[in-house]
């Protein structure tokens, strides 16, 4: 490698820290734009789709205005209250659920099971456990707190979104990049094809988590489904976090047994909509292979916290596609994606 390589290679690479340190700075900014640019993705579709049906544009624009609020108030109603009344009695449900575990552990021993209590507690720590989640509820319960940004913002995409084809074309007529507008198309549907149907498995998560908790007895259902809904945007880990508040909360309220159900219920949950279900309808449509997302998914979580998580994988087919354009970086894109094969050209 010659001097100049490696003195090109030293300089892209420290480019490189600067940008990740200043996108990782600018993430209580950053942070709501990227959310609402993602809410504008899965709802463009919807918005197009009502103005394709001869609905004239300004009333399907302000229907979806309409549902976006509808959804804003009735969430942030719904995940206030029920959190208020979480951490009132988050002290009475921790205690419970201590005492629940010595039962269960005094049960084992009457049966010839003997475990050490000190050497359990000390290993499992049930509860440091229930602290951090409470902090992830906590946590993400903070996005709501820019709801009102999100919610102007996702309407001036949205806006945006009528004229930005005419402005993409006209940079491809004037830039020289051949091709461009029709990449950006095929990167688009990918992403709103990606977004819409895992939005679809997300609420069948929802529904069937609020169901089991309601049929179970558990406290806060719809919060735990809201948390199923928004947690299975997260691949590898959100399913297992999703469990753990209402597990927690059926093992205080209920007992060992009513908590190993709920738990047995996510289990069965995660099988049939995240390995059955949507292999099957999404495919392998995201180009990105499986080590690349597990990557994605600490790196972004890492930047931006809990939403980079959410946003991991079309985060980073973001950068896969910026990356395809250029001649002198697609190779990166072929080593990030699933299969060999060349990104077309032009």
């Amino acid at each position: 490698m010659s001097a100049s390589s490696i003195f090109r290679t030293t300089i892209v690479l420290a480019c490189l820290v600067v940008i990740v340190a200043g996108l990782k700075a600018a993430a209580p900014l950053l942070v709501p734009f990227i959310l609402s640019l993602f809410i504008a993705l899965l709802l463009a579709p919807l918005l197009h789709w009502l103005i394709a049906r001869k609905v004239p544009k300004i009333l399907s624009f302000l229907m979806i205005m309409a549902l976006i609020l509808g959804l804003f108030v009735a969430i942030t109603g719904v995940v206030s209250s029920h959190m208020a009344d979480l951490f009132a009695h988050a002290d009475d449900w921790q205690a419970a659920m201590m005492e629940n575990l010595q039962k269960w552990i005094e049960y084992l021993d009457q049966k010839g099971y003997h475990i050490d209590q000190e050497l359990f507690f000390s290993m499992v720590q049930p509860q440091k456990l229930f602290v951090f989640t409470l902090s992830i509820v906590k946590n993400t319960s903070l996005l709501l707190s820019n709801s009102l940004l999100i919610f102007f913002t996702v309407v001036f995409m949205l806006l945006e979104s009528f004229v930005m084809k005419e402005k993409i074309r006209y940079i491809e007529k004037n830039s020289g990049i051949a091709g461009l507008s029709e990449r950006i198309d095929r990167f688009s549907e990918r992403l709103k094809h990606y977004f819409t149907l895992k939005a679809f498995t997300s609420t069948l998560t929802g529904l069937w988590i609020m169901a089991v908790l309601y049929a179970l007895d558990v406290p806060y259902p719809i919060l735990w489904g809201l948390g199923g809904f928004m947690l299975n945007f997260i691949p590898v880990i959100g399913s297992i976090i999703a469990a753990i508040p209402p597990v927690l909360l059926a093992l205080a309220t209920h007992g060992f047994t009513d908590a190993l159900w709920v738990a047995g219920w996510f289990l069965v949950i995660n099988i049939a909509i995240g390995n059955l279900l949507e292999p099957k309808i999404m495919g392998k449509g995201l180009e990105l292979s499986e080590l690349v997302v597990f990557v994605s998914l600490v790196f972004w979580g890492w930047v931006f916290g809990k939403v980079g998580m959410l946003l991991a994988v079309p985060l980073t087919m973001i950068v896969k596609f910026a990356l395809e354009i250029n001649d002198s970086t697609r190779w990166i894109a072929v080593m990030m994606g699933d299969t060999v094969r060349l990104p077309k050209r032009g």
